[in-house]
């Protein structure tokens, strides 16, 4: 609509507001350890520790180690930090029975991986194989697929065999924990346990323990020491936490000694420690200081490259002023070379110094000693830092098993739900969280509405037909709106004008103070209840209320384009925007390695969102498939010869096997014969899953190009490939039509074959440029009594 012209990228663009960063940090190396292989005479050292982890195994080794929260980064080697302790611990009393550490992760999957860790750590340590044991208790874990023996690459998930012979370390989830301690089946798991056995108490991620679930776990904690006859201060307590910080180490104790139901001193908190920038670069010297000039700006846009090996290709030659073979495997080392003797690098490590900062701050505290940056664009600047940033992430270094990554390079974007999202009533417009607003401000805001399918879009909220205010409640409004009830109104901006007269629909004046509306006739120049004149809008209400089985209801048609059902409340939730997040990385000719990995703090929400990703990502994966067949078309292709040519086309490039696998929907993943392929990597003799799934692919690009083009980002909506109607034949048909409908049906007897031409449009008082073109009407006149009706 108009008068909405530009408020969505007002708000995309407002600085904070929907996005915060990107926030850059290049995380130095950590401090190693002064301490050698042979810490741990009976587990050695498989690496050289860092330093914080010395100091953690300082504070758990021993006969009594001591309470610690370990609040170090992600790849910091947190998980070796108590555990080469407790296999220690456990090595040095292997033999005497009971469980002498627990280990509780929040999600099945961690403890999972880790028990893959601790597996290979036991198998091929001969002071530790066949003397220490570990087991898994979680769910899921019953059947034929448990292990009741330890391997190489599995510790025992066998309950029976775990309840007969407990293991010494014993890794579960706070769920079952509670379940071992009161049912009466596992209480052989406790018997061998005595006053002393029980040392190490390990909660990975504690930070996900707040509020009613921290509380569960404190609770479940006094239990266990119950149930064991444990003392205070006789039980080692470990937290391990890459997001706590070590700024408010006080807090952090305090918060832990609730948990465990212990005290925590001040040092208990453990934290990494980084070399400095300067320390760093102490053994390089600058060789070269240029930085690409705002002459190659266009050369800086990764948008025009191919790929992501072009593109720094590319970079490399600006930065360095020669040439690389991005093909040769080392030449990641060759860029780390070159980078340690860059002005520009060093600036870069100096001015970050191991810390998070905005990349539009860092952006302008290089405008001070960056002369290229003078006066120069944002975008120049921008693609600058992106340049850099992209060669440090591809540069490598030699190392035990081959390239490592030369620094730990993350860009951190915050993305705000787009929940409870309103509008002012002002000129011109702007879209705001509810949230963000004073109680005073909500009362002259309204949620927006906006129509999917022609982008209309107004205000809305709830009316009584008595009433003369719009409620502005938007707890109210979405639970009518959802309901379909009757009392949902919506107004668009009237920007030709009202109309004199006529339907109701017509002629409103709202008033942006206090959300009065009435009839314009009934309205001179002031607001008839609060006397304002600076917020009166002229207003367009349609009814909405529709006759539904003896009873009235509301409808969300768009008016403008009676778009059935198009009417929708303008915001997006996490779930939907994460998706849209994926189908860009996924669609990316720059991201290589699709994985993805997605946390949740709610068990609901990572069950709910595993299966919606999943299918989002199905779909985004099948329309990147079929643009990619389209491109290699000459031609445009019939609709209904699509479906057989993209499975021709794809069958040349993937066994059938791999086609099924590849393009098989997840509410198809069900069938037998898809099990049997995971299994063995074969169809099954006589299977019918290949049929079926063309039929099923013949079905999405139909619905792809048809009904759902306009739903979602689909390959209409991106501008990637349309559907059309060959004009000359829907001539025809329109032609041997009208003749048909002029003959049968008396109220189009008038009814003339007519190009359809968008210049009788504009004479319609409600055209607003996104309306449908309605064929067989001559003038605008004619169009606007069919919209009254």
């Amino acid at each position: 609509t108009p008068f909405f012209r530009g408020v969505m990228d007002r708000f995309l663009e407002e600085d904070g507001g929907i996005f915060k960063g990107p926030y850059l940090s290049i995380k130095l190396p950590y401090r190693t350890s002064s301490i050698g292989p042979d810490f741990f005479p009976g587990v050695p050292l498989r690496f050289t520790p860092y330093l914080h982890q010395e100091k953690a195994f300082r504070r758990l080794s021993g006969e009594q180690p001591t309470s610690t929260i370990i609040a170090t980064g992600t790849g910091s080697g947190k998980t070796e930090c108590f555990l080469y302790p407790i296999l220690d611990y456990c090595r040095r009393h292997r033999g005497e029975p009971g469980i002498k550490a627990i280990i509780i992760y929040p999600m099945n999957a961690l403890a999972t991986d880790q028990a893959k860790r601790i597996a290979r750590l036991i198998h091929d340590n001969p002071n530790l194989k066949n003397q220490i044991k570990a087991g898994l208790y979680i769910g899921g874990q019953q059947g034929e697929h448990a292990s009741p023996v330890m391997g190489r690459e599995s510790i025992i998930t066998d309950r029976d065999t775990l309840r007969l012979s407990p293991p010494d370390i014993l890794l579960t989830n706070y769920k079952m924990l509670d379940y071992l301690l009161i049912r009466p089946r596992d209480f052989p798991l406790w018997k061998e346990n005595g006053l002393e056995t029980l040392k190490y108490l390990v909660v990975d991620e504690i930070h996900t323990f707040d509020g009613a679930q921290g509380t569960d776990l404190a609770c479940l904690i006094r239990r266990l020491k119950s149930r064991l006859k444990l003392e205070k201060e006789r039980l080692c307590c470990v937290g391990t936490s890459a997001t706590l910080g070590e700024k408010e180490a006080q807090r952090i104790c305090t918060y832990a000694g609730k948990v465990f139901g212990e005290a925590f001193a001040t040092d208990a908190v453990i934290t990494e420690s980084l070399v400095s920038a300067e320390e760093f670069l102490a053994d390089s010297q600058i060789e070269r200081s240029t930085v690409i000039s705002p002459e190659h700006a266009e050369a800086l846009s990764p948008e025009i490259y191919e790929n992501d090996q072009a593109y720094l290709k590319t970079q490399y030659a600006l930065w360095f002023g020669d040439a690389v073979d991005t093909d040769d495997e080392t030449w990641p080392v060759t860029l780390t070379a070159k980078l340690r003797k860059h002005g520009f690098f060093w600036k870069l490590l100096l001015s970050l110094n191991n810390r998070i900062v905005p990349l539009n701050e860092l952006i302008l505290l290089f405008d001070r000693f960056t002369p290229e940056f003078s006066d120069a664009p944002e975008e120049y600047k921008r693609r600058v830092m992106d340049s850099m940033i992209a060669l440090i992430s591809a540069a490598r270094v030699s190392g035990g098993n081959g390239l490592a990554p030369f620094l730990n390079v993350r860009l951190h974007l915050w993305l705000r739900e787009l929940r409870r999202i309103v509008g002012n009533l002002g000129c011109p417009p702007a879209l705001h969280f509810s949230d963000d607003l004073k109680e005073e401000e909500q009362r002259r805001h309204l949620p927006v509405i906006h129509c999917r399918e022609c982008g209309a879009m107004g205000w809305g909220g709830t009316k009584r037909e008595q009433d003369q205010q719009i409620n502005p409640d938007l707890q109210h409004f979405y639970a009518a709106f959802f309901r379909y009830s009757p009392t949902v109104v919506v107004l668009f901006p009237d920007d030709a004008g009202a109309e004199e007269g006529g339907q109701d629909e017509f002629g409103w004046v709202f008033c942006g103070d206090c959300l009065h509306i009435a009839l314009g006739k009934h309205v001179k120049d002031a607001c008839p209840a609060c006397g304002g004149k600076d917020h009166l809008i002229p207003a367009f209400m349609p009814n909405l209320r529709r006759k539904k089985e003896h009873a009235v209801v509301g409808s969300h048609d768009c008016p403008y384009c009676q778009g059935y059902n198009s009417l929708t409340i303008l915001g997006s939730r996490a779930a939907s925007l994460t998706s849209v997040v994926i189908s860009q990385l996924y669609t990316s000719t720059f991201n290589k390695d699709k994985k993805l990995l997605t946390f949740s703090d709610s068990v609901q929400d990572a069950a709910h969102r595993a299966g919606f990703f999943a299918a989002r990502t199905y779909r985004f994966n099948l329309r990147g498939a079929i643009q990619k067949f389209l491109n290699e078309q000459k031609a445009e292709l019939p609709l209904t010869e699509i479906s057989t040519a993209f499975t021709r086309f794809w069958l040349e490039r993937l066994v059938e096997e791999v086609f099924v696998a590849t393009f098989l929907p997840p509410d198809m993943a069900w069938f037998s014969e898809y099990e049997t392929l995971m299994e063995t990597g074969k169809l099954p003799a006589g299977s019918t899953l290949f049929d079926d799934l063309k039929k099923r692919i013949d079905w999405e690009i139909t619905s792809e190009y048809g009904f759902n083009s306009r739903i979602g980002r689909t390959l209409e909506k991106t501008g990637s490939s349309v559907a059309f109607v060959e004009r000359e034949r829907l001539g025809d048909a329109v032609k041997a039509l009208c003749e048909t409908l002029r003959e049968e049906i008396g109220l189009l007897r008038e009814l003339r074959h007519a190009r359809m031409a968008a210049k009788h449009l504009p004479g319609c008082p409600r055209y607003r440029g996104h309306l449908a073109q309605p064929p067989g009407f001559r003038s605008g006149e004619e169009h606007c009594r069919l919209h009254r009706r």
